[in-house]
């Protein structure tokens, strides 16, 4: 087999790949036929001619056509990805490198540069880059108009406590008044917590929010968090069964941060399970990580949106979490917090009315 032959050949007959032969004094000497159908030179008009005739005016101002061939011969190959011009004058995006050619001493008597058109993946990394900057604008335009929301909306609150607290004073033994008063102090506080939700996220995603970070006993901010959300629990009689590892679980931590992933997730497990449900809460340790499970017989989760179950104001289509209220707001702090204490949080459900259950590892202070 005459494999030189067979090497000239395929240089021949290779289209999408430009393979370009240069001299030691950087002047084209041979030139396949990918150059031509890429370049759109043909060989005669530009055999003979410098290297530079190929890049653009500003990168030969910079000197890149002898800076290639030096690196070329420094490193054994230059590797690079810039714009090229054609014949035409039009230019493209070349991916491909140069490989120093060496005789019998080792001296470089010649370059081999091979590259491909490779302006639709430059293109595609463009449109990317553009989606990301408008992605983070748009954050960023969100972030305003969410911490602006919630400023606004926390201003009339205290107000309104102060006129409750006026009523209750000047009417202290009307029972007409007791449950209207009751039902708007409820709402009061449904708003407070949501504002200050909204709050939090804005700060965590704008990098304003500094951990009070201290060594814990997990039991202790998981004990703290069941006593905020017993009165839910009773309300809509539920029983909760806890399960805590009997030594302690030390973490490094913020005390009322954690408190308050736990309080979402318990709260969230009471809200989305019909009356009389059960929810359990464990917690144990696996491996360096601390482990808190907590798992409910209700709604469940749809299994397209478990991916997106963390994401800002996203909540699952059903009659009962939409008839509960809510913005989908606190799945999104707890995964902000916990990420924030270098741990995690995942969920799993085998789908709607199978209930759901969600994982909270935060490693452990050894």
């Amino acid at each position: 087999m005459d494999v030189e032959r067979l090497l000239r050949m395929l240089a021949e007959q290779t289209i999408e790949q430009a393979i370009i032969l240069i001299d030691s004094e950087g002047r084209i000497a041979w030139w396949g036929k990918g150059a031509e159908h890429v370049f759109g030179y043909v060989r005669d008009e530009i055999v003979g001619q410098p290297l530079s005739r190929l890049f653009t005016p500003e990168d030969v101002r910079r000197g890149m056509p002898d800076y290639e061939l030096d690196t070329a011969c420094k490193d054994g190959m230059a590797e690079d990805d810039l714009w090229m011009m054609r014949a035409d004058g039009s230019r493209f995006w070349a991916a491909g490198a140069v490989t120093p050619i060496q005789d019998g001493n080792e001296k470089v008597i010649a370059y081999g540069k091979i590259l491909r058109d490779r302006t639709d993946q430059k293109e595609q990394l463009e449109t990317l880059r553009n989606q990301v900057t408008a992605l983070e604008q748009a954050d960023q335009h969100r972030n305003i108009f969410l911490s602006t929301l919630s400023h606004e909306l926390r201003n009339p609150l205290a107000p309104l406590v102060n006129a409750l607290q006026l009523i209750r004073m000047s009417s202290p033994e009307s029972p007409g008044l007791q449950y209207p008063v009751k039902l708007i102090e409820r709402q009061v506080e449904f708003i407070r917590r949501l504002v200050d939700d909204l709050l939090d996220v804005t700060r965590i995603s704008s990098g304003k929010v500094q951990l009070n970070t201290e060594p814990l006993d997990l039991r202790d901010v998981l004990g703290r968090a069941v006593e905020s959300v017993r009165p839910a629990l009773e309300a809509r009689r539920h029983k909760l069964t806890v399960s805590l590892l009997g030594a302690p679980i030390p973490v490094h931590g913020d005390r009322d941060r954690l408190q308050q992933v736990f309080v979402n997730l318990l709260g969230n497990a009471v809200k989305y399970t019909p009356e009389d449900g059960q929810l359990n809460l464990k917690a144990f340790v696996e491996g360096e990580e601390a482990v808190v499970k907590i798992q409910d017989n209700g709604v469940g989760i749809a299994q397209d949106m478990q991916p997106r179950i963390f994401d800002l104001f996203t909540q699952a289509e059903n009659t009962l979490t939409r008839s509960q209220g809510g913005l989908g707001i606190g799945l999104s702090l707890v995964k902000q917090l916990a990420t924030l204490h270098e741990g995690s949080v995942q969920v799993r459900s085998e789908g709607v009315g199978k209930g759901s259950e969600f994982t909270v590892r935060l490693p452990l202070r050894i």
